[in-house]
């Protein structure tokens, strides 16, 4: 069971104000942060995962992000919107460093990578890789070992309809184990597949439930 609260919430680019609420607290489930590009859900996940500053307090099952960043951080899974890798680097040496940040077992990415489809390039440079390879590859690496919760902007972008099924049945298996997603998506998610727990969307820089 999660509860992640966010509290007197300020966040600005210079001058330009991109959020300012007093609460939004989320408990255990599946949530789709819906909307087109630039209304901010980028910028909500990169706060909610402890990757950009903003003013306010972030609590995850009541351990803070500014107080106690590296324990909320090791609880929280983020796999970005348009990934980017050095390109020198292999799919599996970018693996390997998840696997060992977060302690995971190596054989629990086996079936993952058959099932996306990525077994035969893993050894190459991701310099090599398309933008749905990267973004199989992002999604492998965010399901490395178990946290509490997983973050997944645009999951569906540049992939296939196989593979999105194969995220689908993941995320569905995660979530029967007890852990909980944030998802957002200007497309719309296929509601069938999921048991979406609330749906909400970002206006005049507040979170509201849709």
């Amino acid at each position: 069971m999660i509860k992640l609260s966010l509290n007197h919430i300020d966040k600005k680019y210079g001058s330009h104000a991109i959020f300012s609420f007093e609460e939004w607290q989320l408990d255990q489930g599946i949530y789709w942060l819906k909307g087109g590009n630039g209304t901010g859900k980028t910028t909500l996940f990169k706060m909610i995962s402890g990757q950009t500053p903003f003013e306010g307090s972030l609590t995850l099952n009541d351990i803070s992000l500014k107080n106690q960043p590296v324990t909320y951080r090791s609880m929280i899974s983020y796999a970005e919107a348009e990934p980017q890798y050095p390109a020198f680097i292999t799919g599996n040496e970018l693996l390997n460093y998840h696997i060992d940040v977060r302690y995971a077992n190596p054989e629990d990415s086996i079936s993952l990578i058959s099932a996306l489809g990525m077994s035969s390039i893993m050894d190459q440079k991701v310099g090599s890789y398309s933008s749905g390879m990267l973004k199989k590859l992002s999604l492998i690496c965010a399901f490395v070992g178990k946290v509490q919760l997983y973050i997944l902007d645009e999951p569906l972008i540049t992939m296939d309809t196989a593979a999105a099924q194969v995220l689908y049945q993941l995320i569905n298996s995660y979530h029967k184990q007890g852990y909980s997603f944030l998802l957002s998506s200007h497309q719309e998610l296929e509601m069938n597949h999921l048991p979406i727990k609330q749906v909400f969307q970002i206006v005049d820089r507040q979170i509201q439930s849709c």
